[in-house]
């Protein structure tokens, strides 16, 4: 019980406070609504399960061998953000869908360095459990539940605000909220 407190604690910041998915689901839940999204989401979350999986098999001394390696996932992914909002700034009033789906859903956990730090820190944080593959598997799963939870949210969060779609000026604060969120997200990852 004390270690699905810690580990509750430990994860709900990593896994509910606003980041590249979280933002970006947001965006999608309010132009597509939460059914949906729910391919983007499962995507984002199957790529999440795999990765916390080969972190915790090893995957992680690769950064540390080759860390131009994590600087190439860090700059593509937020080359991928800047694209999202370049999208969403070519939004029209009215538009009732963003169209993202699974593969976009994997390539955004990929490419999003705040997964791997998410990895490398929880397996830091919790190297005992993590000894085994068991345990391995044992953290994978919370930490993909928590995420699936914080991810579903934030894309509900955005379903809340899609019966303003039609509303032009509503119209024009979401799609420039969103897209500079996903720019100031962009830029946190290459000046972090």
């Amino acid at each position: 019980m004390e270690f699905l407190l810690l580990f509750t604690a430990f994860i709900i910041p990593f896994a509910w406070t606003p980041g590249p998915i979280n933002v970006t689901l947001a965006a999608v839940g309010t132009a597509s609504g939460f059914s949906k999204a729910l391919p983007l989401i499962l995507g984002i979350n199957v790529a999440f399960l795999l990765q916390a999986i080969a972190m915790g098999m090893g995957l992680g001394t690769l950064f540390t061998l080759y860390p131009l390696l994590y600087e190439i996932i860090r700059y593509t992914g937020a080359s991928y953000l800047l694209y999202l909002a370049y999208k969403m700034l070519t939004l029209r009033v009215g538009t009732r869908e963003i169209e993202l789906y699974f593969w976009n859903g994997m390539l955004l956990s990929l490419l999003n360095p705040k997964v791997y730090m998410t990895h490398i820190v929880m397996y830091a944080q919790f190297a005992q459990e993590a000894q085994a593959l068991s345990g391995v598997l044992l953290l994978s799963l919370l930490a993909m539940g928590f995420f699936f939870a914080g991810n579903s949210g934030w894309c509900l969060f955005g379903a809340t605000l899609r019966r303003f779609m039609d509303n032009k000026v509503f119209f024009s604060i979401y799609k420039y909220f969103f897209a500079l969120l996903l720019v100031g997200v962009a830029g946190y990852l290459l000046w972090e």
